[in-house]
């Protein structure tokens, strides 16, 4: 029986580590033009599905699929996302601006408080973008994808989420130096829920999206710190 050109291609994928090493320098190419205000991660998110596409793996292979409990993925998403957020606001985050001598630049974000339309779009974004997007991306693809290249899981897991956070800390550099080391402890974290969740996305992006809509809930009705620019 003749195999087909999708099934040649898919071994390819999965088993050359050269072509596996390739695809990676791409995805990283394209996530660090982030240093240029180049929205690589637009880029990298359909390349990223063509690449499970072709391997036949889709999204639920890199753990978009149905969590054992779905009660308790929600309550734990809820506690580590609002518990992570009160702690980035009343200790990292002080502490680092304190270190670095650099706030937090978000005046990106002045027309939240007291608006609720720009609330909502706010948290839309922050759910697409922020949740969804970056969690599939820089949980799901990357840390799956080191393991593929590897060869070996531990190793592969453990440079997947040191990469795949570097990457992800790039892409806030606009916010300040202290805003792309949080970034970096607290991408370690996520990676380390979507680990401890048998490598399933949806702790991640629940968390991560409670994470974002508890500060922009806070910024909308006032909350202000002299650790960042409004």
């Amino acid at each position: 029986m003749e195999i087909s050109f999708r099934d040649r291609v898919s071994i390819t994928l999965r088993q050359n580590r050269w072509v596996i090493c390739a695809e990676l320098l791409v995805v990283v190419a394209f996530l660090a033009l982030e240093l240029k205000d180049f929205p690589g991660i637009f880029f990298v998110f359909p390349f990223v599905w063509i690449s499970l596409w072709l391997r036949k793996i889709g999204w639920k292979g890199v753990g978009l699929r149905r969590p054992p409990s779905w009660v308790r993925t929600l309550v734990l998403a809820t506690l580590t996302g609002i518990g992570l957020q009160l702690l980035a606001i009343w200790l990292i985050d002080p502490l680092l601006v304190q270190l670095t001598g650099q706030p937090f630049d978000m005046s990106d974000l002045r027309r939240v408080p007291g608006n609720m339309p720009n609330l909502i779009a706010y948290i839309i974004i922050g759910w697409l973008l922020g949740a969804f997007l970056e969690e599939m991306v820089f949980r799901g693809y990357m840390i799956n994808r080191f393991v593929d290249l590897f060869g070996n899981k531990q190793i592969g897991l453990t440079v997947g989420a040191l990469v795949g956070s570097i990457l992800f800390a790039i892409g806030h550099l606009n916010l300040g130096i202290a805003s792309v080391v949080e970034t970096f402890l607290f991408s370690l974290a996520y990676s380390a829920l979507y680990l401890t969740a048998g490598r399933n996305l949806w702790l991640p992006i629940i968390s991560h999206g409670i994470y974002n809509t508890t500060f922009f809930v806070l910024l909308y009705f006032g909350y202000t710190a002299s650790w960042f620019i409004l």
